[in-house]
């Protein structure tokens, strides 16, 4: 698929501005602060339902408006279909609509127009908490399978209402016998997270050694899970019900659920190396543009369509050798949007439509 139109309203910096898009390198490049990023934001903004800058909504409406909306015309599958969201601040309700059709759920949505973002805070996903790499893999394949969408939702929303319990276990309010029903749910939907997300881990590792590797650069991946010795689900089954029986007692001391998807986490290796403890910080961000890349692989994979590639200060900080290989790379993909302050660094790519951003005005170089 690819994005032949995109509108931005109320949003950020722009008052209303419409941009027709290409097949292949969309650039965009001006100043900090001119308003580049804005236009990667309303489309990951468009695809995933909320902001990858903003904890609220109402943050990323224009100042002194009350909604914003984004629009765009996309072509997927051979097909041209309409896409906008729209939030009112009042109201703080969204709206949504695929060819002039009202969406009620954002799981309808997910996974309509794919994409992969990399920004420079993507760089954490190698150096940072394991929370940002389960939310790595967790948005992919959210994007490529409503039933994981629904079943992460569903898990997540138990384990918190576990741990409730818990503490009130240890207030002596509620009885232990409350947490059977939970136990059982979790445990088959814990279970059905780590094996898919066991399956993907090799998909991925797949694509990083026939499609993303270079001499220099070799990027790989390993669940990690300090619990689950074996990630089939009968296995994983069985662990759960033998923690639940040996391990209640520290659960209730801490007040939380020590086993499940929700802890585990994903070491990623630099040429065979532990890259968040030995590679440079060139080499991490390399490792994490390389792993956004071969989620828009194993999108394209799984949904026989590719992903459009959001690439944000893409030439930030990396060396001349590491952005032709990135640059080269890039042209396994179908549409890729960058943003960058220094286009001269983009010499190795060749944009098909270069755009000058300055105080929110967006021309076509």
């Amino acid at each position: 698929m690819y994005i032949k139109k995109i509108e931005l309203s109320n949003l950020r910096n722009y008052s209303s501005i419409e941009l027709d898009l290409v097949k292949g390198i969309n650039v965009f490049h001006g100043e900090n602060g001119s308003g580049k990023t804005n236009i990667i934001e309303g489309v990951y903004w468009l695809s995933i339902g909320k902001s990858f800058r903003a904890s609220d909504d109402k943050e990323i409406v224009k100042e002194g408006c009350d909604s914003c909306r984004v629009y765009s015309e996309a072509e997927v599958n051979g097909l041209d279909k309409m896409f906008s969201l729209e939030y009112s601040a009042d109201v703080r309700k969204k709206v949504i609509r695929i060819n002039n059709s009202r969406i009620k759920k954002m799981a309808d949505v997910i996974g309509e127009i794919p994409v992969v973002l990399f920004s420079p805070e993507d760089i954490q996903i190698v150096k940072g908490e394991p929370v940002l790499r389960r939310k790595y893999i967790d948005q992919m394949l959210c994007q490529v399978s409503r039933e994981y969408f629904e079943t992460l939702s569903k898990y997540l929303k138990e384990v918190s209402h576990r741990n409730y319990l818990l503490k009130g276990i240890k207030e002596k309010k509620v009885s232990v016998s409350n947490l059977g029903v939970w136990n059982e749910q979790i445990k088959i939907n814990g279970a059905f997270l780590i094996m898919k997300r066991f399956e993907a881990m090799q998909e991925l590792n797949s694509l990083l050694a026939s499609k993303l590797t270079s001499e220099k650069n070799d990027v790989s991946i390993n669940y990690l899970s300090k619990n689950f010795m074996s990630m089939k689900f009968d296995d994983v089954i069985y662990e759960y019900e033998n923690h639940f029986k040996t391990k209640i007692d520290e659960e209730i001391v801490r007040g939380t659920t020590l086993i499940g998807p929700h802890r585990d986490d994903i070491e990623i290796f630099y040429n065979g190396k532990n890259a968040k403890a030995f590679a440079s910080e060139g080499q991490q961000r390399v490792s994490a543009i390389l792993l956004k890349l071969a989620e828009g692989l194993f999108i394209r994979e799984r949904k026989n369509s590719y992903p459009v590639v959001l690439l944000d200060d893409f030439s930030s900080e990396l060396d001349n050798p590491n952005r032709g290989f990135i640059g080269r790379t890039l042209q396994q993909f179908k549409q890729i949007i960058i943003t960058t302050t220094y286009p001269e660094n983009l010499k190795e790519l060749t944009p098909a439509r270069m755009f000058h951003v300055e105080h929110g005005k967006v021309s076509l170089v």
